[in-house]
Formats: structure tokens, C-alpha cells, sequence
């Protein structure tokens, strides 16, 4: 598994010794270091910045079209390792999908995000389909309830890897 350092860091010198050879991801929503990441880094991901806009204004529906230059523009970088699909954090299954069916870059760079309130087949299409998934906690899995998230990851995950925790194919 890569461990990604999340950014900013700040001052920039701090950033340059976490980074310096190790994965740095970065958020659109705070992309000012990403040129200090892709020198540095080993390799870096994208993070589509969607949790900071819904925080920041409460609200999801969000012009994507900046954040998707923003990837094409990075993801024939040597160091870039993939970009997360944009989300709604409070949507529903439907508003997730259109958000995949619009996403231009294919699966290989594009990284979907299952909420943990959503379905469990959602889930386990998403493992089939996509060479990596990540996982967004809201509603009743929220951070703040880390036990009941966890039950329901060691329930899920059981379902898409075999004995040794490896990815079913």
C-alpha cells in the first residue's frame, strides 16, 4: 500500500522534507504546491476537492470543468498516480453516477468514490470495474462514529479481496 502525505504543508520547506521521494496528494481546492510535489515526489494523486467546497459552502453542485483541465494537465506527468472522480458528499447513488459517466479521463486515472451510506453492490461493482476505489464516510459512518465504519469495512472488504487480503480478480 503507497501512503500519501496530504498537503498543503506549510511552510514549503516542510512540505520539500515529508515529500522529497515519498506521495504526496494533492486537493484542487489547495493546488498551490503541486509543482513542489511533482519535482519532489516520488509520485503525487490528485484529490478533486469536493469535501473543502461542500464545507466551505454547504452546497454540491459544483462546475467540474476547471478540476478536469486541471487533471489533463498533470496526468501524463511521470510521477502522477491517478485523480479522484468528482463526488457528491451528501448526494445520492444516481448523482454519483453522472458524475462518473462525466468524468473524461477513463478508469485508469480516474478514481471513484463510494459514500459508506450507499449501497453494498454499488460497492463491490465499483471494486470490479476500477483498479483502485476510495471510501468517504457520511451519514452514519461519519468520522465520528470510527467503530460502526469500521464494522461496516470489515464487513464489506471481506466480499472483494481473498485470504490474504488481496485484491479478488
Amino acid at each position: 500500500m503507497i501512503h500519501y502525505h496530504g498537503g498543503p504543508i506549510t511552510p514549503d520547506t516542510c512540505a520539500l522534507k515529508a515529500w522529497k521521494g515519498r506521495h504526496a496528494f494533492i486537493s484542487f481546492a489547495h493546488s498551490g504546491q503541486i509543482n513542489l510535489a511533482a519535482e519532489y515526489c516520488q509520485s503525487f494523486a490528485l484529490d478533486n476537492g469536493a469535501f473543502t467546497a461542500w464545507k466551505a459552502a454547504g452546497k454540491n453542485k459544483i462546475d467540474w470543468s476547471d478540476y478536469y483541465e486541471f487533471v489533463a494537465r498533470w496526468k501524463n506527468h511521470p510521477g502522477f498516480d491517478f485523480a479522484i472522480i468528482p463526488d457528491v458528499i451528501d448526494g445520492g447513488e444516481e448523482e454519483n453516477e453522472a458524475l462518473l459517466h462525466e468524468w473524461p479521463h477513463g478508469e485508469f486515472f480516474g478514481v471513484p468514490v463510494w459514500h459508506m451510506n450507499e449501497s453494498d453492490n454499488r460497492f463491490f461493482r465499483l471494486c470490479n470495474e476500477y483498479p483502485r476505489v476510495a471510501i468517504g464516510s457520511y451519514g452514519d459512518y461519519d468520522v465520528k462514529r470510527p467503530n460502526l465504519a469500521v464494522a461496516r469495512m470489515k464487513d464489506l472488504i471481506r466480499h472483494v479481496t481473498d485470504d490474504y487480503g488481496q485484491p479478488v480478480t
